[in-house]
């Protein structure tokens, strides 16, 4: 838990200026920020300017840090470019309020931005030569959906890790599975890597939705304070590694020695990453506000963590109401008053407490002191980075220390994305065991919510586990499931969600046919039943999720 404040100071009884106020008393300054693009220079569909040939470096998207690192686009448009849009996350950048009026969406199929010393002259810190001990790097995305990695910050480099020496110095980016994973080598060549579970990324269709309309942005942060290193989803932390038990004496981030055709070493790149000195795993969709610091941040002060606010006061004589906004629903906040805005917080006085509403939001009313002309007053709100208890949960079963290491550790990545997805897509309120079973040649479940995996490693993955929390869910494990089959045993599915459903999807042809034991779609209906490999991909997980989710409530076993 941590907080966040926002002050105003009265200086003559009339005129109020922001004022922001952090725990330490100093505001996070652009003092830790090497780079820092917002992309803000439109308009709205304009592409990206980039000047002389392609791949030439041209800085059009300035560094607004103040440190010179400017970005350049590889082409104008076209197939490497980029063009401005209108799509942001929020329409103000919480942490610093600023107005955030464009994102960057790629032009074409080989999307690469890009920073370079040599042109970009750097003023400041070099964000192409440093190699820091501690740092953050940020951004918002919207993906595209493409099967593949798609890396939206990387650095470039070679033969940095001595584990790969294909590997770029650092990585931020999803990965095939949908996971969102963050992946850097240090300055002595051992390479770490903090990730979330399979499946937490939902991206756009290009064909059918090009604009990516009702997909969500992420704001991404992932740091390292030496020690750990950490992956923060929506300012929710959804991975972390213990870098101490790397044996590496030095966790600095690597930056390389040498460049090659194309690209230079310890330069940054956005929209793309580097393999075996090639530019890969372009990052489609829109990008926002990337930055990237000297300081492993909290989460209290990245870019997009929510921030509660004060709105100037309405005075009506002695008495000033106050309008605070921002905070955290059913949280409570305090505000604090001050003649003197250099004291510690702990310093200052509470003068009254309020929850905010639904909305984030409350009203304050507080008589003015008027034998001080200088006050300051602040709002401190709680912030939390602690993902939301779910009702779907799960536990391996006894004797789970014994399981070979490889075995646990893909079962519990598996499960971790499952039971994610589930949550994040329906509401189940139901307690899974998993357990390893070697005489298992695949995977097995019940109703009991018992599930087995079997010594063949590849059924221990997302879309196994997924498939197979929905007979501990009922699919195909009750008799409610045959009792809304067309032929009782097997057919196609009569209950009246279910059907809702598939028509949502696939139109009004679209049907559930089932086995009795599992279910996939006919005449146009998408075959969510996730029964082969194959039809595992962002979209047909949630779909999947949301059949269950139906088939539940038709079967009245919420």
């Amino acid at each position: 838990m941590s907080v966040r404040e926002q002050g105003f100071m009265n200086t003559n009884l009339g005129s109020l200026f922001a004022l922001a106020v952090g725990l330490s008393g100093v505001f996070p300054t652009m003092a830790d920020t090497v780079a820092y693009w917002r992309f803000e220079s439109g308009p709205a569909n304009a592409v990206v300017s980039h000047g002389g040939a392609t791949g030439a470096f041209n800085g059009t998207t300035p560094d607004v840090s103040g440190n010179g690192n400017d970005l350049s686009a590889t082409t104008q448009g076209g197939t490497s470019g980029y063009a401005y849009r209108s799509d942001v996350p929020n329409a103000r950048v919480p942490q610093l309020d600023a107005l955030n009026r464009f994102s960057v969406r790629n032009t074409g199929p080989a999307p690469a931005l890009f920073t370079s010393a040599a042109g970009g002259l750097p003023t400041g810190i070099d964000a192409r030569t440093f190699t820091p001990a501690r740092f953050t790097i940020e951004a918002s995305y919207k993906p595209e959906i493409t099967g593949s990695f798609r890396t939206l910050v990387g650095r470039d480099a070679r033969n940095v890790s001595t584990a790969d020496g294909n590997l770029a110095a650092l990585y931020l980016q999803i990965r095939p599975d949908d996971s969102f994973a963050i992946t850097f080598t240090d300055v002595t060549g051992h390479t770490h890597t903090a990730n979330s579970a399979p499946g937490w990324a939902y991206g756009f269709v290009f064909g059918s939705n090009p604009e990516g309309v009702g997909t969500p942005w992420y704001h991404l942060a992932a740091t390292s304070d030496g020690s750990t290193l950490r992956l923060y989803v929506d300012n929710v932390l959804v991975g972390s590694t213990d870098l101490t038990q790397s044996g590496s004496t030095n966790r600095a981030l690597a930056k390389g020695s040498a460049g090659g055709n194309g690209w230079t070493t310890g330069a940054w790149s956005v929209g793309r990453g580097l393999y075996a000195g090639a530019p890969v795993d372009r990052a489609y969709g829109f990008v926002d506000e990337v930055r990237i610091s000297d300081a492993a941040l909290a989460p209290r002060d990245f870019l997009f963590a929510p921030r509660a606010f004060l709105e100037k006061p309405v005075a009506n004589g002695s008495q000033w109401t106050f309008q605070a906004s921002g905070g955290q629903p059913g949280s409570t906040g305090q505000i604090l008053r001050s003649v003197d805005a250099g004291l510690p917080l702990a310093q200052w006085a509470v003068i009254g407490a309020k929850a905010f509403d639904a909305g984030g939001n409350f009203s304050f009313a507080t008589t003015f002191d008027a034998a001080n002309a200088s006050q300051f007053f602040v709002v401190k709100a709680p912030f939390s980075t602690t993902p939301p208890v779910r009702p779907l949960t799960y536990s391996l079963a006894g004797g789970s220390e014994t399981w070979p290491a490889d075995v646990r550790s893909r079962i519990l990545y598996a499960m971790d994305g499952a039971v994610a997805e589930y949550n994040r897509y329906g509401t189940f309120k139901k307690h899974i065991t998993v357990a390893y079973n070697p005489g298992v040649p695949t995977a097995q479940s019940n109703y009991e919510g018992y599930i087995e995996f079997g010594a063949n490693a590849s059924y221990q993955q997302f879309r196994t586990a997924l498939h197979e929390t929905a007979h501990a869910l009922g699919v195909g494990t009750t008799w409610q499931w045959g009792a809304h089959l067309s032929n009782g045993s097997n057919g196609t599915w009569t209950g009246a969600r279910g059907i809702a459903q598939i028509h949502a999807f696939d139109g009004p042809n679209a049907q559930v046919y089932s086995d009795g034991t599992h279910f996939w779609g006919i005449n146009g209906g998408g075959s969510y039943g996730l029964n082969y490999d194959n039809e595992g991909n962002t979209e047909s997980f949630r779909r999947h999720v949301m059949m269950v989710a139906a088939f539940r409530k038709d079967m009245g076993v919420e």
